[in-house]
């Protein structure tokens, strides 16, 4: 295969070192900052879901609309072509061929008649046009997709894991957050398709658990207040016995808070409707999940069955995150693509 070839917004993708790392590496690393690092994912997570919220109000919706740009996507690596952000973003329209709903259906594992729901709300929208099996974005889907707040927060996330491995034998110098955000812009449609394979089956799983999106965002509001009072007791060495995977997740929906979170604070924070988020707590309240304090806030709990599947889901998410990383250092490191 040739080097990589310009021509206008059309680029070549360069073949692989034969170098990979070792994921467990990743792993093994991250594991031995388990409170440092769960922490930064959690607020990366958090920051993303309500801003994907708040283009639609309907989560689903989005991740249609994220299933289709990742295809598009991944028809140009498969044909060894990528494109820059401001190029993609920069274009008038995006033609997606061969839209099957059957296969988005099941991929998505969301019913078939509610994909042509929503594909419909969106040309409904002005987002997209729908002709036959093909669809085609408008500039205003590319607009409201265009991540800059996400790059920036995922550039600083990959930054501190960079830090805990910076020095390593096998990994080397440390990256910076401003080269990563430059090689992210560059190489875009290449590692925002890797990043939508990471989020799209994260969001699935979280669903799957939880019975639908906003569920899983009301819980995540109140496992991250949790999460932020271990890990300051963990700043001041109050935790004295080890963490590792096995026991973190039980560690934290245990940990004592200062205080809950209380329905109206978790609408504000997730754009949520208030009577919405009323529902969903009673709901997790019975699963035993979470539970009501004197104070009228809500903080965790961890019995019954769905406590059980949120905690495999977390070990999942985990492997998957680590996945994530691994192939981006990859990329950086051991690909001919240069920041």
């Amino acid at each position: 295969m040739n080097e990589p070839i310009d021509l206008k917004t059309k680029k070549i993708i360069s073949p692989k070192k034969s170098t990979n790392f070792d994921k467990s590496l990743v792993l093994e690393n991250v594991e031995n900052n388990m409170v440092a690092h769960l922490s930064d994912w959690g607020k990366f997570q958090q920051t993303w879901t309500n801003q994907a919220y708040q283009t639609f109000k309907d989560l689903d919706k989005y991740i249609v609309l994220m299933y289709l740009s990742s295809n598009y996507w991944q028809n140009l690596s498969d044909k060894f072509e990528f494109l820059s952000m401001d190029e993609y973003h920069n274009k008038e329209s995006v033609e997606i061929n061969k839209i099957n709903l059957i296969q988005i259906s099941s991929y998505l594992n969301i019913p078939k008649e509610t994909i042509r729901r929503k594909i419909n709300e969106l040309q409904k929208d002005n987002i997209l046009i729908r002709e036959g099996k093909s669809i085609k974005f408008i500039r205003k889907a590319t607009d409201l997709q265009k991540p800059l707040v996400t790059i920036n927060l995922m550039s600083v996330f990959i930054e501190k894991k960079s830090n805990l491995l910076r020095g390593k034998k096998w990994f080397g110098e440390h990256i910076t957050k401003e080269e990563i955000k430059i090689f992210i812009e560059k190489y875009y449609t290449i590692i925002w398709l890797r990043f939508f394979k990471l989020q799209i089956p994260y969001l699935i799983r979280n669903r799957n658990v939880f019975k639908d999106l906003e569920t899983w965002i009301i819980w995540g509001n109140l496992a991250l207040n949790h999460q932020y009072h271990f890990k300051k007791k963990s700043e001041k060495n109050i935790i004295n016995d080890r963490i590792n995977m096995d026991n973190y997740f039980n560690r934290v929906v245990y940990s004592k808070v200062d205080y809950g979170i209380n329905a109206s604070s978790i609408s504000d924070i997730s754009n949520i409707p208030r009577a919405t988020v009323i529902r969903k707590l009673k709901w997790l309240v019975n699963q035993g999940v979470i539970k009501k304090t004197k104070k009228l806030e809500y903080v965790t709990n961890n019995q019954g069955k769905l406590a059980k599947k949120i905690k495999e889901n977390f070990l999942n998410n985990h492997d998957a995150i680590a996945e994530f990383l691994t192939d981006f250092f990859d990329y950086v490191k051991n690909s001919n693509f240069k920041i």
